[in-house]
């Protein structure tokens, strides 16, 4: 081996491959965001429905319903992987599956309208299609719980 200075001299070394630090953002305040907007969507995902249900055209119904599918799915994509908070990764669950579930009722919906001439029993379903269902619910609960401070909670009602 050639002489080479003591600093040049191979050290035992760890390498590391650390991901590019990103800003923290609050978990919280993330599903938060995605909730809300999820929210606002579920009304015009109601109406395409609507719409769907009524045997409209569908070529004025899938420009409004393919948009949607593809934002309910992008929603799903900005959740975070997984939240520290037990509560939060709940919710966080919770809007996973709701927004699976609102892309495909729309994209499934659709899907029917398009080939309800086929069949009368299509047609019978097509006509049965009554909305996003309980994980419409589910969306409004969550999203009205992400309304308060982790760890706080509104006030239940007793029931009577």
């Amino acid at each position: 081996m050639a002489w080479a200075p003591r600093w040049l001299r191979a050290r035992p070394a760890v390498l590391v491959d650390l991901p590019p630090s990103a800003p923290s953002v609050d978990e919280r305040a993330r599903l938060r965001r995605v909730a809300a907007e999820a929210v606002i969507l579920q009304d015009r995902a109601e109406a395409v429905l609507v719409a769907v249900r009524t045997h409209g055209h569908l070529g004025t119904i899938a420009p409004l319903g393919g948009p949607l599918v593809r934002r309910f799915f992008a929603l799903r994509e900005e959740l975070p992987e997984r939240c520290v908070d037990p509560d939060d990764e709940r919710l966080r669950n919770v809007l996973d599956v709701a927004l699976h579930s609102h892309a495909l009722v729309v994209a499934m919906s659709m899907d029917l309208l398009a080939y309800e001439w086929r069949s009368p029993r299509l047609l019978d379903v097509v006509s049965r299609i009554e909305g996003l269902g309980a994980a419409g619910v589910a969306l409004d609960a969550a999203y009205a719980e992400l309304a308060y401070p982790a760890g706080a909670r509104p006030a239940q009602p007793l029931a009577g």
